[in-house]
């Protein structure tokens, strides 16, 4: 076997500022032993870097070799290798706490490895399928939750709009004020904790002339406290209130 790395960058030798993702030692470093030098970075660098160093070692293979797969089924190996090695060791032997603590960098790292894995390595492409498999169920039953409910909405369209005679839109909008203010002794004939019933029931249901009554023109109508109109408020003048609403006996 050459002395020259396959899979990974080395830093090179006396180089006592390399690349923060290069792996070796600066004077000399064993080149057949490339995978435990991969190893020992994935143990000193942070969790957070995982996929920066995994992407910068992987951009140097790719220079000069072949595909992405064979380099990500030789890393998930030399990992899932150690991890193997960490977790046959004597738990009564001095290296086993730090064993456990290596073994927890690279589960980690395996963590990671799942998250790019395109080609079902980490995981066997059946329990892969019964994720697939679950999820569409789920998904399957949220759309027909959705569809009983689309047509449940549905049943109260109509076939057609009530058209409000062109030019007379405030007059209508003047009845419908004076429909809220109606009241039966000391409660209200109809009343809704705010305005959005009114609003969305005119431009759902209603037109003005042969034009649809958009929401944002109906809400200008009605606005949220009566006491705080807002400046897009339409406000209704007198000569529009063309009808008045009182009580039969009166």
């Amino acid at each position: 076997m050459s002395n020259k790395s396959i899979f990974f960058k080395f830093r090179n030798r006396f180089d006592f500022s390399p690349h923060v993702y290069d792996i070796g030692r600066p004077l000399f470093s064993n080149r057949k032993l490339e995978d435990n030098f991969f190893l020992l970075k994935i143990y000193e660098i942070d969790e957070s870097d995982y996929g920066l160093f995994y992407d910068f070692q992987l951009g140097f293979y790719l220079k000069t070799n072949g595909k992405e797969e064979v380099f990500f089924n030789h890393v998930c190996d030399i990992v899932l290798s150690r991890i193997r090695h960490f977790k046959r060791q004597d738990p009564f032997t001095s290296k086993y706490a730090s064993g456990l603590e290596q073994a927890r960098k690279l589960e980690a790292f395996l963590a990671f490895l799942k998250s790019v894995d395109r080609w079902h390595k980490v995981e066997p492409l059946e329990s892969v399928i019964g994720e697939k498999d679950k999820l569409i169920d789920q998904l399957k039953g949220r759309v027909a939750e959705l569809e009983a409910q689309l047509k449940q909405a549905r049943e109260f369209d109509a076939n057609e709009k009530i058209v409000i005679t062109n030019g007379y839109i405030a007059a209508f909008m003047d009845l419908i004020e004076q429909l809220q203010g109606l009241s039966l002794g000391d409660k209200k004939l109809a009343t809704s904790q705010g305005q959005s019933p009114w609003y969305k029931m005119i431009a759902k249901y209603f037109m003005h002339g042969d034009k649809p009554i958009s929401i944002d023109t109906a809400r200008n109508y009605f606005p949220a406290r009566k006491n705080d109109k807002p400046s897009k408020y339409l406000n209704i003048s007198e000569e529009d209130k063309l009808f008045k609403i009182v009580p039969k006996n009166k």
